[in-house]
């Protein structure tokens, strides 16, 4: 399945996406908003690459026909509930791609998928994240409390949700 913007393309992933995710994924820059660490190996792109094609729900976000990162949904259908992930590279900061392809996704999510909430974790030291999650009308729910231990840190995060009706109020243009 592939989900067109205006700017951007919303496709599976493939392994020929490596080198560039490698690339971007690679950027010490990148590391204090994300899980993983930054890549020294291809190989560990390759192993990533492959994770995400078992994973339902997630795209590679690409624009000019080159891969810019990964947006997707951890769905869990029984409860018509999904949990965003998404990370850019660091040349598509500040670009309003994240925007553009939330946007894509959400309206896929709340419509042919019918999810009743879609929920967002960000870590609290990334206030970039935040005012793109509030700008979508999603609502800070509450703080989880060293939520996750990454690279030897307990992180905390924030909860953030979205019903469709809040969508429907808050959801921003994009131009096709």
């Amino acid at each position: 399945m592939e989900l067109r913007g205006p700017r951007l393309l919303l496709r599976p992933p493939r392994p020929e996406d490596a080198e560039a995710l490698f690339a971007l994924m690679s950027d010490p820059e990148l590391a204090p908003f994300v899980y993983w660490n930054p890549h020294q190996h291809l190989g560990e792109t390759y192993q990533y690459l492959e994770h995400l094609q078992t994973k339902e729900g997630f795209f590679i976000i690409e624009v000019g026909g080159n891969p810019a990162g990964v947006i997707g949904l951890h769905l869990d259908w029984p409860n018509k509930l999904g949990e965003t992930e998404t990370w850019l590279g660091r040349p598509y900061w500040g670009t309003g791609l994240n925007t553009e392809a939330k946007v894509v996704l959400f309206d896929f999510a709340f419509g042919p998928w019918d999810l009743r909430r879609i929920q967002a974790i960000v870590h609290v030291h990334n206030p970039r994240s935040q005012r793109a999650l509030e700008k979508l009308g999603f609502q800070r729910e509450g703080l989880l409390r060293r939520w996750r231990w990454i690279r030897g840190e307990p992180w905390d995060f924030y909860m953030y949700s979205l019903l469709p009706e809040e969508w429907m109020s808050s959801r921003p243009p994009i131009y096709y």
